[in-house]
């Protein structure tokens, strides 16, 4: 049940990020270079990220099948990315001003995480 959530969740997630790049690619690169302008934001943010994928991930931490297997590692990486956040933000700016050189780079970004989050989503109904 847990783990259905999860992945539900999550695609549902990587899916609403999908769209708003395909719609939108400037709001998404105004909103990430606000969140880098804004350091205390980005603390908050890494420090929510931190607490709600750490203690998901100690309800849930199994690799028994494919779908747990995919929910744990879903979990760790948000956890891995709150404490880049707080800790060292510089490879998730880089990262970030990798994916945005201009808006047909982002829109294709946008397309590949609503494919993405179409099958973590499809995996999670299942």
């Amino acid at each position: 049940m847990l783990t259905d959530t999860i992945l539900l969740l999550f695609g549902l997630y990587f899916m609403a990020a999908g769209a708003g790049l395909l719609t939108d690619p400037l709001r998404v690169a105004k909103m990430i270079y606000d969140l880098e302008a804004s350091p205390a934001i980005g603390f908050l943010c890494g420090a929510v990220m931190l607490f709600a994928a750490g203690g998901t991930l100690s309800l849930q931490n199994s690799f028994t099948n494919i779908f747990d297997g995919l929910a744990t590692l879903l979990l760790a990486g948000a956890l891995i990315e709150g404490l880049l956040l707080v800790a060292w933000p510089k490879p998730i700016w880089a990262i970030a001003h990798w994916m945005m050189p201009d808006d047909d780079h982002l829109r294709g970004f946008g397309v590949v995480a609503l494919a993405i989050g179409a099958v973590v989503f499809a995996l999670g109904a299942l």
